[in-house]
């Protein structure tokens, strides 16, 4: 079904010409997750756990931070990020027993964080 879904969405994009307009190197090795709030594009690493602002223009990083996991004994890792209002959420996984969604506003400060295995 995926399969069936991608070839419809893309025999009308070939089909208008549709091309890649521009293309820059990502900011670090392991990206695991892309977001854009309007203005920027985001970019979250699941290896070195920094998030980035990226100008989408020319790829050049804005700003980063790094994001922690706040629970002791546990080594989990990004995997993905959404943007909504403002607070940047991440999702934090370790295996599939262990995972929290840390919010940040766009400059970095933590806002807090909720479990997301119920």
């Amino acid at each position: 079904m995926k399969m069936i879904l991608f070839s419809l969405l893309l025999v009308p994009a070939l089909a208008l010409g549709a091309s890649v307009i521009s293309s820059f190197d990502a900011p670090d090795t392991g990206i695991t997750s892309l977001d854009w709030d309007g203005s920027n594009l985001w970019a979250v690493d699941g290896t070195t756990q920094y998030v980035y602002k990226l100008d989408p223009a020319n790829g050049d990083v804005l700003s980063s931070f790094l994001i922690t996991d706040q629970v002791v004994g546990q080594d989990p890792v990004p995997g993905g990020m959404a943007i909504v209002g403002g607070t940047i959420y991440t999702a934090m996984y370790a295996g599939t027993s262990y995972g929290m969604v840390y919010k940040y506003d766009t400059g970095g400060s933590y806002q807090g964080a909720f479990d997301m295995y119920c």
